[in-house]
């Protein structure tokens, strides 16, 4: 069976061969496997180095101090850490203020953790964004009030891929005396980092999204920001007593190879990235119906958002049956939700149900590229006019 064409990177990347390999060393006998905590002999303290190699990648890389990394499962993890980490912290201090400003495209690991937190009478703010999905200093400054102790703004955004400039808008938190994070689960290498010249206090890493292992992330928090962070996972004690459990020593030392990686071929990647999205936008541009989501000039080069109009959206990924994307909706058995994120930027319903979110990386080929070209002129225009058809009828 052929399988179709792989343009769901946002969601999920092949693993890199270097960063398997890497990997691998830590898993064997002959490798560094042992618990990085074990202190009493060689075995332990070979898995220490290679998680403190790790650590130093990942600070490399972001333009940080390893001091300031901390090991997490995930994005995900690391967001509910920056988030109810410090509101607990905050807390136990003694401060008082309980509003966050975050917006309304945000990842649901923070778009949930928000809403737990109003469960116990915490106020958020949900910021709109502009039609083209950025969020911009100007709209944080105006919500921010005397209550207001953390805004939590995406580098970019995961459908859309439209970039908020986040040292700006850190920036702003930080002449109100309010911390900063950002979540930078897609942007990560290809944007501005350089953390220990910027206003932001908390950034979440992970490395499934370029090419690294799933179930690994990092937090760092700024050291000069005396972030009040309160850990949220007991049992040992370990990262400086922000998260315990044992550091998977494989899972880690993938992360940091990942990033190593990032950070000497980043730039070419990205150029490459950028040719493939503009002949993806110069091959479908006459399909008729078309709608490119996002913003033209602040964007990733590697996600792209679409919708057709008039087309159903319950058609879409089963016509383009040789692509293998997402669409910009949340599906169920009984459902096809229109994803809040195309919502929240103005697209109607039917919009938001007939859309594809194609992303792309290290391994997409110019071939890959053809085939999803010739997929979308060739059958949207026929879903298209049936859609027409059923209409007037």
């Amino acid at each position: 069976m052929t399988k179709p064409v792989y343009f769901d990177y946002a969601a999920a990347t092949p693993t890199d061969k270097r960063v398997i390999d890497t990997m691998v060393s830590c898993m064997s006998i002959e490798g560094h496997f042992a618990n990085p905590h074990a202190k009493d002999h060689v075995y332990g303290w070979e898995a220490a180095e290679s998680v403190e190699t790790a650590r130093e990648q990942v600070a490399t890389l972001i333009g940080a101090s390893p001091l300031e990394i901390t090991f997490t499962s995930g994005a995900t993890e690391s967001n509910n850490l920056a988030i109810f980490g410090l509101a607990k912290g905050l807390a136990k201090k003694g401060d008082t203020r309980r509003h966050i400003i975050t917006s309304k495209i945000e990842h649901k690991a923070i778009l949930e953790a928000c809403e737990l937190l109003e469960d116990d009478g915490y106020k958020v703010t949900y910021l709109t964004p502009t039609k083209e999905g950025i969020i911009t200093p100007a709209m944080v400054e105006d919500a921010i009030d005397d209550d207001t102790f953390l805004v939590s703004i995406a580098q970019a955004n995961s459908v859309l891929g439209a970039i908020s400039d986040v040292h700006a808008i850190a920036s702003v938190c930080k002449k109100h005396n309010v911390f900063f994070h950002t979540d930078t689960a897609q942007s990560i290498g290809y944007l501005k980092m350089d953390y220990d010249h910027s206003d932001i206090d908390m950034v979440s890493l992970t490395a499934e999204k370029v090419c690294g292992p799933k179930g690994v992330g990092a937090l760092y928090v700024r050291k000069a920001a005396n972030v009040p962070l309160f850990a949220q996972i007991y049992g040992g004690g370990q990262e400086k007593g922000l998260r315990g459990g044992t550091v998977p020593t494989h899972e880690v030392a993938g992360l940091g190879k990942a990033f190593e990686i990032l950070k000497t071929e980043a730039k070419t990647d990205k150029a490459r990235f950028e040719k493939l999205r503009q002949k993806i936008l110069d091959g479908i541009k006459d399909v008729p119906g078309l709608i490119v989501n996002g913003s033209k000039e602040h964007n990733l080069p590697n996600i792209l958002s679409i919708s057709f109009d008039g087309v159903d959206g319950h058609m879409l990924l089963p016509t383009l049956s040789n692509i293998a994307a997402s669409t910009g909706s949340a599906c169920s058995s009984s459902d096809l939700k229109p994803s809040y994120i195309l919502k929240a930027i103005g697209l109607s319903d039917d919009e938001a149900r007939a859309s594809l979110r194609l992303s792309f990386g290290r391994f997409t080929k110019d071939e890959d590229v053809d085939v999803l070209i010739n997929e979308i002129t060739t059958k949207v225009p026929k879903l298209v006019a049936a859609g027409s058809m059923w209409n007037v009828r």
